[in-house]
């Protein structure tokens, strides 16, 4: 199996289109890429560890007169993304191109 893959990392804002950009990548790449989401993963946890110091804190705040979001992450939401990043590096090493938004 060829273990040479590729990896794209579209990093901005939410909103920003880089679901749309990923979607459009995988259109016109002469490989297959699978688009990867952290939004899937963050999903994934139980919603009453969103807001809450064991999971996911969210804090919004000034940045320039422009309000912006601050995600802190507590002991499940580390082990949560940890994860994420395990799973990501699995399927590369399967041989699977990747597009991944953060």
């Amino acid at each position: 199996m060829n273990k040479t893959v590729k990896i794209i990392v579209l990093n901005g804002e939410g909103s920003a289109g880089k679901s749309s950009i990923a979607k459009e990548m995988q259109k016109i790449a002469k490989k297959p890429f699978l688009h990867v989401q952290m939004d899937t993963f963050l999903e994934m946890m139980p919603d009453n560890y969103h807001d809450h110091p064991e999971g996911f804190q969210y804090q919004t705040i000034d940045d320039n007169g422009d309000p912006a979001v601050v995600i802190k992450s507590g002991p499940i939401g580390k082990r949560a993304l940890r994860g994420m990043r395990c799973a990501m590096a699995s399927m590369a090493e399967q041989g699977n191109n990747l597009i991944s938004r953060p």
